[in-house]
């Protein structure tokens, strides 16, 4: 035992005078040991841009466009949670993620550390794409909740203010129009020249981004239309440069890799029974034989293409379909070229031009035609159409074209198209939400965040 304990005592006192002579007075200021091995020292501007890009893929497939989809009834909610949605019970803790989504991992954290990278290495082209992608990520929170963190959000202050709507938008608009410029301007610095190396929509083409930039100051233009007819003169201008073919459509990126999958491809795997066919939408596709049913939908066990309303439970209605839709490589549309002309014959409409509406949605109709191989003509046209019946055909069109986009709920809150029958039956713009709820994670943490009863019932840009 002596021996033992004499073996003891010179290893402890061996292991004292290693840990002094590697460590000095304080173990934690050694620098191997504040290393952590497995977190990243430096991050590249192509790895932060590269988050960027999946975060915003992430926010427009997943909760916020089954909601939206579901409460303007292209899909149903039928089981567990989705079956909730459809009732419109949803809480500050429905969308919390989603709201917090649009600070971090990838969002206004990460595009304001690239958007001052990509400056300070003077590649004003880099630095324009990252400026889309802010004002793409943020005009869509604000269009969903209205006032937002944003101005004093993701840096020193610790308890932003909420902007108002009107002024995020305006900063918007602004910061397009600067990201036009950077983009047109063709400098891309020496630091970084292929201007990002890994732009998975255009692969760093500018004049592709540029087109894309005027598409959405068109779009954002358009959700103030509401409160300000001039805004028509505004988007109509800005689509006019917008995107100029279905080809050069903003899509989402997506592989067959593990956790590379389409968002909806992804949920419906693993809660298949929760979302199916909305009953507006197929039978508004039956009715005006669209053959886009086939491309949307999956018939179900009986061959049929069939749809629940709101509050039914039907699992057996149609799914998504398995060939055009339920694939994890499905690259979605987030910005199109259809979105963007059928902007222009609202705009035309609202200022008297009918013709002018009239040829855009024909134009739409062949595109259409052409993206998914259908036969030409099959769509029709509308060459006697006028008046209101005509401007419900613009959103009904824009309705089918933008299936599981956002933006058909702000088109629904601006115009009340498609007018719908919402779960047990009233008005519909009174039943169905018209805003989100702030998210309980910046509620608790932030002062500025009103509690739920305190929240507007509607946004500054959806007064009526």
């Amino acid at each position: 035992m002596k021996i033992k304990h004499t073996i003891l005592l010179i290893l402890a006192a061996f292991l004292v005078l290693l840990f002094n002579a590697r460590c000095g007075k304080n173990f934690m200021e050694n620098p191997e040991v504040q290393q952590d091995p497995n977190r990243a020292v430096e991050v590249s501007a192509d790895q932060l841009f590269n988050a960027v890009q999946m975060k915003t893929f992430f926010q427009q497939e997943n909760l916020l466009s089954r909601i939206t989809s579901i409460w303007m009834q292209q899909m149903a909610g039928v089981d567990r949670q989705a079956a909730a949605y459809g009732k419109y019970l949803i809480t500050d803790n429905t969308t919390s993620d989603e709201m917090n989504g649009f600070f971090i991992e990838g969002g206004l954290v990460d595009i304001k550390e690239l958007k001052s990278r990509t400056t300070d290495a003077g590649n004003r082209v880099y630095t324009g794409i990252v400026k889309f992608y802010e004002a793409f990520n943020i005009g869509m929170a604000s269009s969903l909740w209205g006032d937002f963190p944003y101005s004093e959000a993701c840096g020193d202050v610790l308890t932003p203010k909420l902007d108002s709507q009107e002024e995020i938008y305006a900063h918007l608009q602004q910061l397009l129009d600067e990201a036009i410029a950077d983009l047109q301007s063709g400098e891309k610095g020496t630091v970084m020249a292929n201007s990002p190396a890994n732009d998975v929509i255009f692969a760093g083409d500018a004049q592709r981004w540029i087109q894309a930039c005027y598409s959405l100051k068109a779009r954002l233009h358009m959700h103030w239309a509401e409160v300000d007819g001039s805004n028509y003169a505004n988007a109509i201008a800005a689509a006019q440069s917008g995107i100029s073919d279905w080809a050069n459509s903003v899509k989402s990126f997506h592989t067959g890799n593990l956790n590379e999958e389409f968002g909806w491809y992804n949920f419906q795997s693993q809660r298949d029974s929760y979302i199916r066919a909305g009953n507006y939408m197929v039978t508004l596709l039956k009715d005006r034989n669209d053959p886009r049913l086939d491309i949307y939908f999956e018939p179900d066990a009986e061959g049929d293409y069939v749809g629940a309303d709101p509050g039914e439970n039907n699992t057996n209605a149609s799914t998504l379909s398995l060939t055009h839709y339920l694939r994890p490589d499905k690259s979605f549309d987030l910005l199109t070229w259809e979105e963007t002309q059928l902007i222009i014959a609202e705009c035309a409409f609202e200022m008297g031009d009918e013709a002018l509406a009239r040829q855009k949605i024909d134009e739409v109709r062949r595109g259409v035609e052409q993206r998914y191989s259908l036969q030409e003509g099959v769509l029709g046209s509308v060459d006697d159409v006028s008046g209101a019946a005509l401007f419900d055909i613009i959103m009904e069109e824009k309705y089918i074209a933008l299936f599981l986009n956002v933006e058909v709920y702000n088109d629904w809150k601006r115009t009340g198209r498609p007018v719908l029958v919402p779960f047990g039956g009233g008005d519909p713009q009174v039943k169905i939400p018209h805003r989100l709820y702030y998210g309980s994670l910046e509620r608790n943490s932030n002062p500025n965040i009103p509690v739920p009863s305190a929240q507007p019932v509607r946004n500054p840009n959806d007064p009526y």
